[in-house]
């Protein structure tokens, strides 16, 4: 899923940068962090020019750092596209991308993970990494996949843990894709799993409920994993 153009270490917060295109989708880059928590200091905010919000003030240290991973990641690819603009963050806690772009924000544990594209191309980017917890994904099956989709799943001819990650992982990709267009919070019950093909590393989502007129139930969602050692990203456009 996804094209590594380059990739650098740093004995700092920032440990590993690797940055570069989704092979889907060309007119998607991506920027992957592996940062460092316990060397996190808030003066990085000011060291990166990257704006310290109000509300991570009274935050613990864990979520400053994956903010400003997170951020970080957002602010190398604009640069790069030559965008001088930074991601905020709107009272409902969704990213506020500069005019002109699109993109997603990720991160779990020490990863951190961005993508953009420019509004022109059309795609609503979302994308999800998380870690494989094979026992918290057993134990949680149900609240985001039903019968049906457990058996999809657990016949697919991957891991069963594995495969309902993804699943669950790929819903809150499709989530953080389709949220700026529906506009309000909706649940893992509003799509479900009817295909996944390891053979191409795709997945695909069905909408069970209509979420806007352009999204009504039946509509069908291509997505995208990609599974790395202890983790996967998914990705939906």
């Amino acid at each position: 899923m996804l094209t590594l153009l380059a990739t650098h270490s740093q004995p700092s917060f920032f440990r590993q940068i690797n940055a570069g295109v989704v092979s889907h989708f060309p007119a998607i880059a991506y920027c992957h962090v592996v940062f460092d928590e316990p060397l996190y200091q808030d003066a990085l905010f000011g060291e990166n020019a990257i704006p310290f919000p109000a509300e991570l003030e009274k935050t613990a240290l864990k979520r400053r750092a994956e903010y400003l991973a997170v951020r970080y990641a957002a602010r190398q690819l604009l640069q790069d596209a030559g965008c001088a603009g930074y991601v905020g963050t709107a009272a409902s806690r969704a990213p506020v991308w500069p005019t002109g772009w699109r993109g997603s924000l990720s991160h779990t544990a020490s990863h951190a993970i961005a993508i953009i594209t420019p509004d022109n191309t059309g795609l609503t980017p979302g994308i999800d990494i998380e870690m494989l917890a094979p026992e918290t994904m057993r134990e949680t099956a149900d609240i985001f996949t039903d019968a049906e989709e457990q058996s999809l799943l657990a016949s697919c001819g991957i891991p069963y843990e594995t495969a309902l990650l993804i699943t669950f992982s790929v819903k809150e990709s499709m989530f953080k894709a389709l949220y700026p267009e529906v506009g309000c919070f909706f649940g893992f019950d509003a799509a479900r799993v009817c295909a996944i093909e390891p053979a191409t590393q795709c997945i695909t989502l069905e909408l069970t409920q209509s979420l806007t007129p352009m999204r009504k139930s039946g509509h069908r969602i291509r997505g995208y994993y990609l599974l790395q050692a202890d983790r996967v990203i998914t990705l939906v456009a």
